[in-house]
């Protein structure tokens, strides 16, 4: 059995769509009517449908209705470091920095399961070569694990004192006197993606102005689809699709212990099918605080169980395996309550998912197919 999504595909038809209420665009008589029909553009019409500006992976993304729950990136630990100026689309190794202490600091970074992020305050960034003069910029270490959740703060003048830095280190108990410990980095790399800049910098600004948060414009966070996207740190949440006006709320509602599902990509550090069998709970219980359900075990569908769905395999190589989950759900008055689900993994139709890409590819999301209390 394979379950799969459709994606809007931008035929004849999806054209028409796209030009209704268009001066000189006529809608397809089919779409009008909803009866089956051939759809045919006019030479005027085509001509008005060119001038549009061209449509990027946000854009696409809402379109098809794609899910942006568990799209949080793996890492727990991150490096952040202050770099002012234009970023190029690989950040760090297009940074102005020298190429042969960026090869370094990369190398240890991926030893110690850390990944660089750069990072620069909202606004307007002159063409500045980083790392010279008597500046001294900002570096992070950042620790999203649920058990240490810290953030150590130090400064920077020249690359080379980067080298210095002990990535694998735990945080001192003195982290919190270093610096900010509610941090809200949005992405704006846009030699990286069109997206993450047209969509990010205006979330930044609005996040700076409108709350408390340190608020960083950063490098790539992936899901440039997802638009604007932000990482919270030290907890590691994620958010997408923001805009300046949701974006304060949202973190208004964080703040107040309250996750706003529509727009939550999940934990980072969480493997995605934990992140979706959160979502769904939360879904499923119709409760939205943080932390409010907990994942206790989450294993591949016993063989010959019987769920009276076809078999499918559960070999890794199978997008199309089913998962058995099992969830703790902590009520307002504490009170614990254990749930059972299976999630069955699903291949979306293959899309491009950068306005970059030079190939569609396939992305992996999860659905529940049986859900209930056990104890």
């Amino acid at each position: 059995m394979t379950l799969t999504r459709t994606a809007m595909t931008q035929d004849a038809c999806s054209l028409d769509a796209l030009g209704d209420g268009l001066p000189g665009v006529r809608p397809c008589d089919h779409l009008e009517t909803g009866q089956p029909g051939s759809c045919r553009l006019e030479a005027d019409q085509l001509e008005t449908l060119l001038e549009l500006p061209a449509m990027r992976c946000a854009d696409t993304a809402r379109m098809r209705g794609e899910p942006l729950q568990a799209s949080a990136v793996r890492h727990r630990r991150f490096l952040l470091l202050e770099v002012p100026g234009p970023w190029g689309s690989s950040a760090l190794g297009e940074s102005r920095m020298d190429a042969g202490i960026t090869r370094q600091l990369a190398e240890a970074a991926s030893a110690a399961d850390t990944h660089v992020l750069l990072i620069r305050r909202p606004g307007r960034h002159p063409s500045v070569r980083s790392g010279t003069g008597p500046t001294a910029l900002a570096w992070a270490i950042a620790d999203a694990s649920p058990e240490v959740e810290r953030v150590l703060w130090g400064t920077w003048s020249e690359p080379a004192d980067l080298l210095g830095l002990d990535l694998d280190a735990p945080i001192p108990d003195d982290y919190a006197a270093t610096g900010p410990q509610r941090l809200a980095l949005v992405c704006t790399n846009g030699k990286r993606d069109q997206c993450c800049a047209v969509r990010g910098r205006p979330v930044a600004a609005a996040i700076a102005a409108a709350s408390d948060w340190d608020t960083w414009e950063c490098s790539h966070l992936g899901g440039h689809r997802f638009a604007a996207t932000a990482l919270l740190l030290p907890s590691g949440d994620m958010f997408g699709w923001l805009d300046p006006d949701s974006a304060p709320e949202i973190l208004k509602r964080f703040d107040a212990g309250q996750i706003v599902l529509s727009n939550y990509r999940g934990r980072c550090g969480q493997p995605a099918e934990v992140q979706a069998a959160l979502h769904i709970a939360a879904v499923r219980l119709g409760d939205y605080r943080r932390g409010a359900v907990q994942v206790s075990s989450l294993r591949p569908f016993p063989a010959g169980a019987g769920t009276g769905l076809p078999e499918i395999s559960a070999d890794a190589e199978d997008a199309e395996g089913l998962l058995e989950v099992e969830v703790t759900h902590r009520s307002h008055s504490s009170q614990e309550t254990a749930y059972r689900m299976t999630m069955a993994r699903c291949r979306l139709a293959p899309t491009y998912l950068s306005c970059s890409d030079d190939k569609p590819k396939v992305e992996i999301r999860y659905e529940a197919t049986a859900f209930a209390r056990i104890r």
